[in-house]
């Protein structure tokens, strides 16, 4: 009886150990053919700006709008720290201490959309890098595969550009009221 028992949870487990190494091999498998946009023109890239007209005395005019936004970049040394600080608590707190992607943040928006029954749904995991890539980028769509390519592509970033320059980038682009 106590071998039978044994016996069960012994083929169960290599089981699911062989299903989970295949769904991980067709997962990596579909992950390689995947287009990854390339990065090798992101940090050349321009951020559009609103055309901002001035009279003779140098005042601010009127502002010609792109995209329904008003857009001036500001250095990142002359952005606030308490907006720095604000955004980094809000958005990703684990920010400086990731690699481009959460892992717990991940773990923690799966958990609850699973729970709420919308896994791509309401819970956010994105870090500030992922949201860089996605606005910059993807295309603002909810499928799997462009948080694969979000992910992929956050880590690559980081290994380009500092902290405080995907910082200074999402501030720049990020709508702010």
């Amino acid at each position: 009886w106590k071998k039978r028992i044994k016996g069960i949870i012994l083929d169960s487990f290599i089981t699911l150990f062989v299903v989970g190494i295949l769904s991980i091999s067709g997962l990596l498998v579909w992950v390689s053919t995947m287009k990854i946009p390339d990065l090798s023109s992101f940090e050349d890239r321009r951020i559009l700006q609103s055309t901002k007209i001035y009279d003779h005395t140098g005042e601010i005019l009127l502002y010609d709008l792109h995209q329904d936004v008003k857009r001036t970049i500001v250095p990142f040394e002359d952005i606030s720290r308490n907006i720095k600080n604000a955004t980094i608590a809000i958005e990703d707190e684990r920010f400086y201490s990731h690699f481009g992607i959460d892992i717990k943040g991940i773990l923690r928006a799966a958990f609850v959309n699973i729970k709420d029954g919308d896994l791509l749904g309401g819970q956010g995991g994105s870090t500030l890098t992922q949201q860089v890539i996605k606005n910059s980028i993807l295309q603002n769509d909810k499928k799997l595969t462009r948080k694969i390519k979000e992910a992929i592509l956050s880590v690559k970033i980081e290994r380009v550009l500092n902290k405080d320059q995907i910082l200074a980038i999402y501030l720049n682009e990020s709508p702010y009221g």
